[in-house]
Parts: C-alpha cells; sequence; structure tokens
C-alpha cells in the first residue's frame, strides 16, 4: 500500500535577512528566513498542525544554505571499500559463473573511479570559516519594499517587518 504524506507550509512572510555563505551555490550569498505554520498531510488531506516555524533559505537557489548538498565523504570511503571486499571475495572463488567476472572487474573499476574522485576532489574549509569573512548585512534600505529601516539595537522595515540580522 502506497501512503502519499508530506506537509503544507501555510502563510509564509519573511522575517529576516542576512549576508550568508550558501553551500549550495558555493559562494557568498543573502538568505532570508521564512517563517509559515506547518501542517503534516496524509493523501492531501491536512491531519496535524505542527505550528509556526522559521526557516533560513538561500535567495538565489532556495535551499538552505548550511545544508552540504554532496554527499557525506564517509559515505564514499564507505562505498570504495565495500567495492574493493566484493572483489576481493569474488576473486577468491575459483570458478565463477559466466556472468562473474564481469561483476568482478566493474567492481573493480568501480572502486578505482571512487578511489580517484577521492584524491582528486578536495576537502572543503568548514564553514565557520567561510560566514567568519563574511561581513555582516549594513543595508539602511530594505531590500524587499525599499522603505527605510528603523535603527536602533536592531534594525527592522516598518512597513513589511522584516529584520536586519
Amino acid at each position: 500500500m502506497i501512503v502519499a504524506y508530506g506537509e503544507y507550509h501555510w502563510w509564509p512572510k519573511r522575517v529576516a535577512f542576512r549576508n550568508d555563505y550558501c553551500l549550495s551555490c558555493a559562494a557568498e550569498r543573502r538568505s532570508i528566513r521564512i517563517r509559515a505554520f506547518l501542517v503534516l498531510h496524509v493523501f492531501g488531506i491536512p491531519i496535524l498542525p505542527a505550528g509556526f516555524y522559521k526557516n533560513w533559505k538561500c535567495m538565489v537557489c532556495g535551499r538552505d544554505p548550511h545544508v552540504n548538498p554532496r554527499p557525506l565523504r564517509l559515505l564514499e570511503w564507505l562505498g570504495l571499500y565495500t567495492l574493493i571486499i566484493f572483489a576481493l571475495m569474488l576473486w577468491a572463488v575459483p570458478d565463477l559463473v559466466p556472468g562473474g567476472r564481469f561483476v568482478l572487474v566493474g567492481s573493480l573499476m568501480g572502486a578505482t573511479l571512487i578511489f580517484l574522485h577521492l584524491l582528486l576532489t578536495r576537502k572543503d574549509p568548514f564553514l565557520q570559516q567561510r560566514l567568519a569573512a563574511i561581513p555582516p548585512a549594513t543595508d539602511t534600505i530594505c531590500p524587499f519594499c525599499a522603505t527605510p529601516m528603523n535603527g536602533g539595537s536592531q534594525w527592522s522595515c516598518p512597513a513589511c517587518g522584516v529584520v536586519r540580522f
């Protein structure tokens, strides 16, 4: 039985903005904080209201700026070791079925490609180091409604209510 489930985001509203580093774009970007009411649904029928939540989104790609889009490097190493062990197990079998040699060669080629990928791709510096190099936002005019922002301890827009971080 297939169960179609998901979540609805009702009444999304921009509540803040900041200068940020987006891992998906791999560049300095502006990100906005969205507040919405989250409702879980099954077969399109709203079932469980989960309440308000806030999350940051990159203004260019629309993803969470601090979520790494690359697979974990640990999983790549795990795949490499798995293919090597699989190839060694196939190598130890004296009489393989006719397609066994094809699988053996394929696993060795896959292990070689993953190993080359791990050697040639560099590790990314930590997100904290990249964020430290980005200056904070200094806008005095709201980027969404072009209204002058109110200063003080926290800059905010009187028209749309957006806060500058």
